[in-house]
């Protein structure tokens, strides 16, 4: 468990323990074994040998031999500082060689780089006028020169303390709010020692039995012990207890047949749990005391343990009291809890409402009927039998023939087969001898059972190389299963509108929770000395100002709870050449000139020039379309309107088939190269002026124009000459192993930090750390040069999605990147970093005590309120900010921790930044949850992993050219502004 990430999933195990449990466990074990001089890259992600990294030396030359055209114009002198210009040296010979070392684990590439390394020749560049020549350094001298810089940086690379240990930030007006943390009395915790004890079961499985097998177990040979136990392997005592091996029977109640379970139990540590205390003291992110967390983690979840409620993760959910939601297409919604300790300035509880989508508990013929439309009584078309392949595999079912409860039988499926007419076998019989039957015969014959739908496909269940068929109308999908497949777009709509509520209905059900559990009446809790206090803590908060938002002649407009009313624009566009393209059956001429008309009135009140549209395209879609088919259909339209030079795409999409609005943009974006501006059916119905101008607000964005800045009174010193970086990471679902993990990183161009540049990259599944940074923020540093004409004083980084148990791994490896990228540039260029992890996965919610905090019509805090005291780090800065007016439910505060900053900002200098930094996401007219860089970042690694999920990558060389042409011209994709 780590200390302050109540959102990292799983809980990580002993060394012993299966691969489930590794991931987290190397997270801790980052903590505990790296200081803060870190040896460098041997424990993260690193190109395999023999696997090129991404060939952008070729992409880069024409920018390169771009820029030293620049200069030669320019004719730029170094100044002192190295950070007014670039140095004048051959970038097409030295970048390969910069890149390489990146690579200094590896002995191969080592040595190649060695002999790479030979004096290269540099020829002067003759200058115009008076300013004398620059001489550039060799290529071999500049990679020493960097190593030694670097070297000595990674010896102090540290996380930065807070200033005053006790005390956040002034600026704001003060107030106090309450939040979803029970406070936890440990002090009897503190004084103990815990035994760590190793249970192994032979068979590991089912592993809903393996509780009740070690409660049979120590009901034997530990009679009076109390213990906590993790489900699979972990189990914490307060007393010492002798090893022992045992064989126990337990029933399964899916066939009432009893299982024999050899259990086997050792202690493997003992574990001093002062060690918490200590960290509560004086603790780092870097090294944080992972079995004490580990164990206090799992004592905890003993009470919902003992209570049977399915787990998944941090969350418990009961078995439903009324019918769930139907979330379509054979899901439904679970509503449970969320829970997980938290060492603020001391330790707390974190509780919240938790919501999953569970395959629904029907007939499997429910489903082929209601969700896939067949008739039972026909052959199922390739569509539908696909389709219900997919839901089935892995799924786990009740089988049993009607009035024979001796047949009952629980199965894993794996697939599909023919339908029980057409799949025949081999069967030996006393008295017929060996026949050739149908799954109807064998029914007939064995079970005296009549199949009454023959023309369903039967279940492949069991072994995988055994084809073992049953007839799917016996078959039911067991309740409360866990699945990992992604929801599609229609099931995670139906979520989000069944699980946002307003703050006093969502704290009323975490208190019903708090009290239906009972913490304080579980015997195991009361054995280990712990105490939870059943009521939400009382926190010090404050609400900062708006900042002054800037229009055009700087006409100026302060938001009031986050929202505001748009002005003519800083920098308005001229939309010259724009169509519609119609999706949806219902829009009619009517509507579409209704759009032209409040667009074209819109824009004058905006300053935005519109044309009269060109004439409209209808491409009409049915119900029924398959979306390969509405590809081909509109990617054709897109490759004709962009041979015709059209500026701007507007799509009219329609409600069904699902899946539209995904297809156009991976279409347009990723493949083609246009832009496009979506709009639903349904908003058209309703277009009036102020829905046009939100539409303008948009438009004039992609397009490059800039809707608003901070007014000059309202920037902060810090963001002149910035640069403002957004970076993320998108994983492939569970489910997705042949996928690989996209990054993404936005980074600002222009001197106010409205308009930004994208870079995207492929790398290894599941692998966090962004592998081709440091090529990509040379590039992006190279494009504010260009913009700007001069380098960033100060570079802002803004890393989204990322766990403190790998906040190690970005000073080592991404910081570093950073600091590489600069040096490259000069090897005096080295510009203040301040590195901002951002956290929008956790489950602290904000209640407001007074009615002055109370906005909206949902009663939320307003925009601005910040927590940066008691719930937070208890050494290091970090803070809740809740910036964004909220739309519907509970405001989510978006979490800040600083790992390192080389501009000693203050605590009110780092807050009152990043709030501001929120007002600038220029497509709407109301703050966000975060800053706007960050967003780009996201939804660009959103949009370019969804696109590769239907092609086939190879995982091993990721930068080949074979891969490359998979994915057309976009392997990088530059266009500012072009994924918004």
């Amino acid at each position: 468990m780590l200390p302050n990430q109540p959102n990292n999933p799983g809980t990580p195990g002993k060394k012993k323990q299966k691969k489930g449990n590794q991931q987290d466990n190397s997270n801790i074990n980052v903590g505990q074994s790296q200081g803060p001089s870190g040896s460098g890259f041997k424990d993260f992600p690193q190109n395999q040998p023999g696997t090129k990294q991404e060939s952008t030396q070729k992409q880069n030359k024409p920018k390169e031999v771009k820029q030293q055209q620049i200069q030669k114009q320019k004719s730029p002198t170094e100044s002192k500082s190295g950070q007014n210009d670039f140095p004048q040296m051959s970038q097409g010979k030295a970048n390969p060689k910069q890149q390489t070392t990146q690579k200094q684990n590896n002995s191969k590439e080592a040595n190649q780089k060695q002999k790479q390394n030979q004096p290269t020749k540099t020829t002067q560049k003759q200058p115009e006028g008076n300013n004398p020549p620059t001489v550039p350094q060799s290529a071999s001298s500049q990679d020493q020169q960097i190593e030694q810089t670097i070297s000595i940086l990674k010896n102090e690379l540290f996380i930065p303390k807070r200033r005053n240990p006790k005390s956040g930030g002034s600026l704001g007006r003060p107030t106090q709010v309450e939040v979803n943390y029970l406070p936890l009395n440990l002090d009897k915790l503190f004084k103990k020692v815990v035994y760590h004890v190793d249970v192994q079961f032979k068979p590991e499985l089912p592993k809903r039995l393996l509780r009740n097998a070690l409660e049979e177990f120590n009901n034997k040979h530990y009679p009076k012990l109390l213990f906590a136990f993790d489900g699979r392997r972990n189990m914490y005592t307060t007393k010492e207890i002798k090893g022992k091996t045992d064989l126990v029977a337990v029933l399964n109640d899916e066939n009432n047949r009893t299982i024999d379970f050899t259990v086997t139990t050792s202690v493997v540590n003992v574990i001093q749990m002062n060690k918490i205390e200590d960290y509560l003291k004086s603790g780092s992110s870097n090294a944080t005391p992972g079995e004490a967390f580990q164990a206090l983690d799992i004592i905890l979840k003993n009470r919902p343990f003992s209570l049977r409620f399915t787990n998944v993760g941090r969350s418990f959910f009961p078995l439903p009291r009324v019918t769930p939601v139907d979330l379509g297409e054979g899901m439904e919604l679970w509503k449970g809890f969320f829970q997980s300790p938290v060492m603020g300035w001391k330790p707390f509880l974190n509780i919240d409402v938790a919501h999953k989508g569970f395959p629904k508990h029907q007939p499997l013929i429910n489903y082929i009927s209601n969700e896939l439309g067949c008739d039972l009584n026909s052959p199922m078309d390739n569509w539908s039998f696909n389709a219900l392949s997919t839901y089935v595999k892995g799924l786990k079912i009740d089988f049993m023939v009607p009035n024979q409860p001796n047949t009952k039988r629980s199965y894993k499926v794996v697939g599909l087969l023919d339908t029980a007419a057409k799949f025949r076998f081999d069967m030996e019989d006393s008295v017929r001898g060996k026949q050739t039957l149908n799954v109807v015969q064998y029914f007939k014959i064995t079970r005296n059972y009549s199949i009454k739908y023959q023309n369903l496909p039967c279940l492949h269940v069991g072994n995988v190389n055994k084809k073992t068929a049953i007839p799917i109308e016996l078959c039911i999908v067991q309740r409360g299963q866990l699945r990992l497949k992604k929801l599609s777009e229609m099931q995670t709509a139906s979520m989000v509108k069944n699980a946002a509520r307003p703050p006093s209905e969502r704290r009323q059900t975490i208190e019903n929770c708090i009290r239906d559990i009972k913490y304080n009446q579980d015997p195991v809790l009361n054995e280990f000395g712990i105490n939870v206090t059943e009521q939400f803590a009382s926190i010090p908060a404050r609400v900062l100002d708006q900042p002054c938002l800037a229009y055009a002649q700087n006409r100026e407009t302060r938001p009031r709870g986050g929202v505001w009313r748009p002005d003519k624009f800083s920098k308005a566009v001229h939309i010259n050449k724009w169509v519609v393209l119609n999706l949806d059956g219902r829009t009619n001429m009517g509507s579409i000139k209704n759009l032209e008309r409040n667009l074209i009135m819109s824009g004058k009140e905006l300053n935005v020039v519109v044309n009269p549209m060109d004439p409209p395209i209808n491409c009409l879609l049915q119900r029924n379309m398959r979306v390969a088919e509405i590809k081909t259909l509109v990617g054709n339209n897109f490759r004709k309107l962009k041979q015709v030079n059209t500026e701007l795409i507007v799509v009219i999409i329609p409600d069904a088939p699902a899946g539209v609005y995904g297809m156009v943009k991976q279409t347009s974006e990723l493949e083609i190269g246009v832009l496009t501006q979506c709009i639903k059916s349904r908003t058209m119905f309703k277009m009036n002026p102020s829905t046009s101008s939100n539409i303008l607000l948009k438009i004039n964005s992609k397009l490059n124009g800039v809707n608003h800045t901070l007014a000059i009174k309202s920037s902060p010193p810090s963001m002149d000459g910035a640069i403002i970086f957004g970076a993320d990471v998108t994983h492939p679902s569970p489910d997705q192993t042949a996928i690989p993990s996209v990054a993404a990183v936005a980074a600002s161009h222009d001197r106010f930090g409205s308009q930004y540049n994208m870079e995207w990259r492929l790398q290894s599944p599941k692998v966090e750390i962004i592998q081709d940074l440091e090529d990509i923020v040379h590039k992006q540093l190279l494009k504010f040069k260009e913009k700007t004409n001069s380098v960033p004083k100060k570079i802002f980084y803004f890393r989204d999605g990322v766990s403190e148990g790998q906040f190690l791994q970005l000073l080592e490896y991404e910081l570093i990147a950073i600091r590489r990228a600069c040096l490259r540039l000069n090897i005096n260029y080295k510009p203040s970093v301040t590195f901002l992890v951002v956290q929008k996965r956790h489950h602290t919610r904000m209640f407001p005590k007074c009615s002055i905090d109370m906005d909206g019509k949902f009663g939320n805090v307003p925009s601005g309120t910040i927590i940066d005291t008691q719930i937070t780090h208890p050494t290091e800065l970090d803070f809740y900010l809740c910036s964004h007016a909220s739309i519907q439910g509970t405001s989510r505060p978006t979490k800040y921790h600083l790992i390192w900053d080389d501009n000693n900002f203050t605590e009110d200098q780092l807050e009152q930044l990043t709030f501001y930094l929120c007002f600038m996401f220029a497509r709407c007219t109301r703050s966000v949850s975060y800053p706007a860089p960050t967003y780009y970042a996201h939804l660009a690694a959103f949009r370019a992993r969804a696109y590769i999920e239907n092609k086939t990558i190879d995982l091993n060389h990721l930068d080949d050219e074979q891969n490359k042409n998979k994915l057309n011209h976009s392997f990088t994709v530059n266009t500012p502004m072009f994924f918004v």
